[in-house]
């Protein structure tokens, strides 16, 4: 089994409980396990309602590296192209930078293409 590195920041006017604002946490993810789950399992509560890929609560921009999100109930090609991640069904495929805390640009995002950005 293939564990990847993933380094989280966290916006400087967001409160994560295991991260400081503005600060970033670095957890292993092995690539069979979501990044939300396994943050939590290691201390940082990452932002999550549905845990299913539905709301988009936990979403984070990609700031590098690939993830996978064949479980997502719903994600779109333009969500991947325009670089968000739903950390709730997200797996690694490569060791990460993540940008936490952003639903709101993931929503907006969403509108201006015309897609529902939540049930």
């Amino acid at each position: 089994m293939t564990t990847y590195s993933v380094e989280i920041e966290v916006p400087d006017e967001h409160d994560i409980e295991g991260v400081d604002p503005g600060g970033s946490v670095t957890v292993e993810v092995d690539e069979s396990e979501y990044v939300l789950a396994a943050a939590r399992d290691q201390g940082v509560w990452l932002p999550a309602f549905c845990q299913q890929g539905w709301c988009t609560t936990c979403a984070a921009e990609v700031l590098d590296g690939d993830l996978d999100h064949s479980d997502a109930k719903r994600y779109y090609a333009v969500d991947a192209q325009a670089g968000f991640a739903l950390t709730c069904v997200a797996t690694p495929r490569s060791d990460l930078r993540l940008r936490a805390c952003a639903e709101i640009a993931m929503k907006e995002h969403r509108e201006a293409n015309g897609l529902q950005p939540t049930p």
